[in-house]
């Protein structure tokens, strides 16, 4: 497979932005600041600390070993199919525990639209999800530059908030951790963060695009990861300084309150408005990404072959129903128990950031010597994350061991060939 060598640093550092903004840039600033107060602006810093040597690991492994699969296909290399098979089990647990945040972002951005009250959110999740799943069988074309479209305007607005903010630094927003307490409340909120940076294993179809990528591709993986944490971090500032943020509700709606501050009431219901339409497009391609991974499991016979079947348009519509189906399930657990965004968010890192683990701890057998040490930085970069999250790490383990047990029993129990099945 040869890719085209067109990519500068500019447009790397374009492309990595759009990857890691999105809904993300609705929460998690006031999740954090909720979390860690006036320390959240630290938090912000560690995380991104933590996360560039896991995105050169990727960088690297892409560029030596560049296919579709990705992560998992890293994996299996050094640990074999069933390892490789059970990360694809892993990738697919996250529907249970992640669309289910940025769903009810949305719903809760459309409350503020049509000036709804929190106990609108799930009937609007609910018609949000089933609008995600036309909008995902629709299969809309160009929805990659549609997206990054959104994405831009999104970014103008924090900047155009920004400033007419007057650029906030009151000494009551930004402190440093100085005690134990403080510095093990600034760590715990990095678990939240790091959902900002998920998806970072794109960054591994990236290096072998460029022009030069000795050269230009560092500079677009870095300076790209510094604007993000730059935008990030002026949204962490205005939240802290004009105290938007405190419940679950409050966190969803974040923005939209930011600027019902700064431009007034008409300003925050347009906003709202727009932050759905990205909210909406952002998790409805998602959807989309699932649904044909689910489409590409049932092609391997992992799953029954009835959800391999494509429309005329070559939408897999089974998929997305069972998708959709998940997600729906996901939304009505969590209404039933009362669980918190909060700790979704964790899960969803926790399954992200186990199948990263894997893929550095892979990495410092398949990548060359002389790439070696980043892949041993970028492990003991994971563990420290692992750490900060936790006991909501136990789904990722729990979910990898019981499919890695599956497809052992499987691989010790193969399907009789249909020619040795003889019906009398």
């Amino acid at each position: 497979m040869q890719y085209q060598r067109t990519l500068g640093p500019l447009q790397g550092m374009a492309m990595t932005v759009t990857t890691f903004v999105g809904t993300g840039l609705m929460i998690l600033p006031a999740m954090s600041v909720a979390q860690a107060g006036s320390f959240a602006f630290y938090a912000w810093l560690i995380t991104a600390t933590i996360i560039v040597p896991v995105a050169f690991v990727f960088a690297f492994l892409g560029g030596r070993f560049p296919s579709a699969g990705g992560a998992s296909h890293y994996i299996g290399k050094v640990l074999g199919k069933k390892a490789e098979r059970a990360v694809g089990w892993l990738f697919l647990s996250i529907l249970f525990v992640g669309p289910a945040v940025a769903i009810k972002v949305a719903a809760a951005y459309l409350a503020v639209l049509l000036n709804l009250t929190e106990d609108s959110v799930f009937l609007l999740s609910v018609i949000t999800l089933i609008g995600m799943l036309l909008f995902s069988i629709a299969g809309m074309k160009n929805s990659a530059n549609f997206q990054t479209g959104v994405v831009v305007c999104l970014i103008s607005t924090v900047l155009a908030l920004f400033i007419l903010s007057g650029a906030p630094f009151s000494s009551n927003i930004i402190n440093r951790p100085q005690s134990w307490p403080e510095l093990e409340t600034t760590l715990l909120a990095t678990g939240t963060i790091f959902w900002c940076f998920l998806g970072i294993e794109v960054m591994a179809h990236m290096g072998a695009e460029f022009k030069n990528p000795s050269r230009d591709f560092p500079i677009a993986l870095l300076g790209g990861i510094a604007l993000v944490v730059m935008l990030y971090l002026a949204t962490v500032l205005m939240i802290a300084e004009y105290k938007v943020y405190g419940n679950e509700f409050t966190n969803s709606q974040s923005l939209a309150l930011l600027v019902g501050s700064l431009l007034g009431e008409e300003a925050r219901r347009w906003f709202a408005l727009g932050a759905y339409i990205i909210a909406f497009s952002n998790v409805g391609t998602y959807i989309l990404g699932f649904a044909r991974m689910v489409q590409s499991m049932a092609s391997q016979r992992a799953i029954p072959q009835y959800f391999n079947i494509l429309s005329n348009k070559g939408t897999p519509v089974r998929a997305v129903s069972l998708v959709g189906l998940a997600c729906l399930l996901s939304l009505l657990l969590v209404e039933f128990f009362g669980t918190q965004m909060e700790w979704l968010i964790e899960m969803t890192n926790g399954a992200f950031l186990l199948i990263y683990t894997l893929t550095c701890i892979t990495a410092i057998k398949s990548l060359e010597s002389r790439f070696r040490w980043v892949a041993v930085l970028a492990t003991f970069s994971c563990l420290m994350m692992i750490v900060f999250i936790g006991q909501n790490m136990l789904f990722a383990v729990l979910v990898f061991v019981l499919a890695f047990a599956w497809e052992s029993l499987k691989i010790q129990n193969p399907p009789m060939p249909e020619d040795k099945i003889h019906v009398q």
